[in-house]
């Protein structure tokens, strides 16, 4: 089953953390003032593990897709 990542943006510091260890998948949105998830075919699983391990806040979490 697939999954995909999602960032909880009202838990997020904006720390930064995810956009270092995995700059593929977590973007800064610019326009918006946030990080955001970029939508991919694919999802490096251990990049997106390392952002969870380091997320000081624990904002970043699995979900499977349906």
């Amino acid at each position: 089953m697939a999954r995909t990542p999602v960032l909880d943006l009202g838990e997020c510091t904006d720390c930064e953390g995810c956009l270092t260890v995995c700059p593929s998948v977590f973007q800064r949105n610019d326009t918006m003032g946030y990080i955001e998830v970029a939508e991919c075919a694919e999802y490096p699983e251990k990049e997106i593990q390392e952002a969870i391990s380091i997320c000081p806040r624990g904002c970043i979490r699995w979900e499977d897709e349906t």
